[in-house]
C-alpha cells in the first residue's frame, strides 16, 4: 500500500519573535520519529516561506511531490497572500499555531490569531469549493495537537488505503439479498473503490484444489490447535483451508484487498459447505472478507481494518433487549479466533445442518462468544455516499444467544451520542439499512467521524422510536 505523503512548511514575517523557527527545526525531528511510528512519509519544505515568491516555489513542490496532507505550521504572524498561494495546491491543510512565549507585554508570535485568518482564507477564498483543514495547537505533546494529529493520520491513512483499492467480488449475491446490491460505477465514484467480478465459487473450489497438501496441513494443524472440532467432518475444516489459500493466493496474485465471498446459494449444494471458515481465516490474515457477497459491507469492513490493523467482522442483527438496553450481535460463524472470549473457538456445523436434511452436514462455522470490552459497528450506505456507526461494549458471555458467532453489546452510542436499543432499531429500519452489521473490536467513532470528513460521507439521519411514522 501507499503510504501516506505528509509535507511540513512554515512561513515568517519579520517583526515577531524569530524563537518560533527553532520550534520549526525541533518539530521536523519529533515529526520523522512520528512517521516512523504511524508509517507515514515526512516530506520537510525547508524554505522559510516569507513573500509570494517562495509561496509560488512551494505551492510547486507540494504539488509535484503529490503530498496528500500539509501541516502548516505558524512560527509567526503569516502574510494572508502567501498562505493563499500555497492553498491553491487544493492539499488537505493542518495549520498549526503555537503558544505565545509570555502571557503579557509584547506579542511575540501572533501564531493563534494567524490560524483564525488563514481557515478564513481556505474557506472564504475558495468559492467552488472550501478547502478541507484541521485546525492544531501548542507543542506535540499538547491535548490540542497530539490525539487530534493521531486521528488525522489515522483518518486520512485509511481514506488514501481506499482510493483505488480493488475488491473482489466471489459469486453472486446470496438469494434474496437484493437489498446488497451496488453499483460498481457509483462505489468507485464515491470511494474510489474497484470492484471486480473475475472469479466465481466454482473457481475457488478448483484452484482450492491445486493447493499442495503440505500448505493445507501447515493451516489445518494451526485450525485444529485454536479450536475444537464437533459435530463437522475434518474433511471439510480441510476444504474451507483449501478455499482460504486460494482466495489468499488470488488476492496476492490480483492486488485485492478485500473480497466479497458469495458461500450460498452454489457452496451449499456443490460442497455441502458454507464460506464461514474460509472467512474467519482470511479476516484473521488480514484480508476483509465479506459474507454473501455483499460488497459495500465488505468495503465497510476494509475501512475498520484500514484505520485499525485489527481482524473484523460482518454480522447480522438478530435482538434487541429494552430490559438492559442492548443489541446482539450474531451471525452463522464467521469471526475471526482472535475475537473469540476464554471459552474459545468450535468449528461447528451450521445451523441450516439441524433443519435441512439436504445440507445435514453442513459446516464449518466458527462458533464463540466476543469477548468482553470495545466494538464499532460502522456501515457505508446507499451506493457509497453514506454511512452510520454504532459503538458499545461486549459483556455478560452468559446471556442466552443463538449458536454461531455471537455477544450482547450494550453502552449504546450513535454517532457518540448514547441510545436506547429500540431508538437504534428504529433508526436502523426507518433508514432501511442493510441487515449486515461490520464490526471491529475497538471504539474507533472519532477515527470514522474524520473519515468521513475527508471523503465527503454524509450521515444516516437518526429516527427515534415513536408509534408513529414522522417527517
Amino acid at each position: 500500500m501507499e503510504k501516506l505523503k505528509v509535507g511540513f512548511v512554515a512561513g515568517f514575517m519579520e517583526g515577531f519573535s524569530t524563537k518560533g523557527l527553532d520550534y520549526f527545526k525541533a518539530y521536523q525531528k519529533e515529526l520523522a520519529k512520528m512517521a516512523d511510528k504511524y508509517g507515514f512519509e515526512l516530506h520537510v519544505i525547508d524554505i522559510i516561506m516569507q513573500n509570494i515568491e517562495q509561496a509560488s516555489n512551494i505551492r510547486k513542490e507540494i504539488e509535484a511531490k503529490q503530498l496528500d496532507f500539509v501541516l502548516f505550521f505558524h512560527p509567526s504572524y503569516i502574510i494572508g497572500d502567501n498562505v493563499f498561494e500555497i492553498m491553491k495546491s487544493g492539499k488537505n491543510f493542518g495549520l498549526w499555531a503555537i503558544e505565545e512565549l509570555s502571557p503579557t507585554g509584547p506579542m511575540t508570535f501572533g501564531s493563534f490569531v494567524n490560524i483564525s485568518q488563514n481557515i478564513g482564507i481556505s474557506k472564504h477564498n475558495f468559492l467552488a469549493k472550501p478547502l478541507k483543514t484541521k485546525w492544531f495547537f501548542g507543542d506535540m505533546e499538547s491535548k490540542f495537537f497530539k490525539n487530534r494529529f493521531d486521528i488525522t493520520i489515522k483518518a486520512l491513512t485509511a481514506a488514501k488505503a481506499m482510493k483505488n483499492a480493488r475488491v473482489a467480488q466471489i459469486g453472486k449475491l446470496a438469494d434474496g439479498h437484493i437489498n446488497h446490491m451496488a453499483n460498481p460505477r457509483a462505489v468507485y465514484q464515491y470511494l474510489g473503490v474497484d470492484v471486480t467480478r473475475d472469479y466465481e465459487v466454482e473457481d475457488i473450489i478448483s484452484l482450492g484444489e491445486k493447493i499442495t497438501a503440505a500448505e493445507v496441513d501447515k493451516v489445518f494443524k494451526a485450525v485444529k490447535q485454536a479450536s475444537k472440532i464437533s459435530r463437522v467432518s475434518e474433511d471439510k475444516v480441510r476444504d474451507s483451508v483449501k478455499m482460504y489459500l486460494a482466495i489468499k493466493k488470488i488476492c496476492n496474485e490480483n492486488n485485492y484487498s478485500a473480497v466479497a465471498f458469495s458461500c450460498w446459494p452454489k457452496l451449499m449444494p456443490l460442497k455441502e459447505m458454507v464460506g464461514c471458515l474460509t472467512n474467519s481465516l482470511l479476516n484473521s490474515d488480514g484480508i476483509a472478507a465479506g459474507c454473501e457477497a455483499d460488497i459495500l459491507g465488505t468495503i465497510s469492513m476494509l475501512v475498520l481494518q484500514k484505520l485499525t490493523g485489527a481482524p473484523v467482522a460482518l454480522m447480522d442483527l438478530p435482538k434487541f433487549d429494552e430490559n438492559d438496553e442492548s443489541l446482539l450481535l450474531w451471525h452463522c460463524g464467521s469471526a475471526p479466533f482472535e475475537m473469540a472470549n476464554e471459552q474459545g473457538v468450535m468449528c461447528e456445523k451450521h445451523y441450516f445442518a439441524d433443519y435441512a436434511e439436504s445440507v445435514k452436514n453442513c459446516g464449518p462455522i466458527t462458533d464463540l462468544i466476543f469477548k468482553k470490552g470495545d466494538v464499532t459497528v460502522f456501515r457505508l450506505a446507499g451506493e457509497g455516499e453514506q454511512f452510520y456507526y454504532v459503538t458499545g461494549k461486549f459483556f455478560d458471555p452468559e446471556k442466552q444467544a443463538f449458536c454461531g458467532s455471537r455477544g450482547w453489546v450494550n453502552q449504546l452510542k450513535f454517532y457518540e451520542e448514547p441510545i436506547k436499543a429500540w431508538d437504534l432499531a428504529n433508526t436502523l429500519l426507518e433508514n432501511g439499512l442493510p441487515h449486515h452489521f461490520p464490526m471491529v473490536m475497538q471504539n474507533v467513532g472519532p477515527y470514522l467521524e474524520e473519515f468521513a470528513y475527508w471523503t465527503e460521507l454524509k450521515k444516516v439521519r437518526r429516527y427515534d422510536y415513536r408509534d408513529y411514522l414522522y417527517v
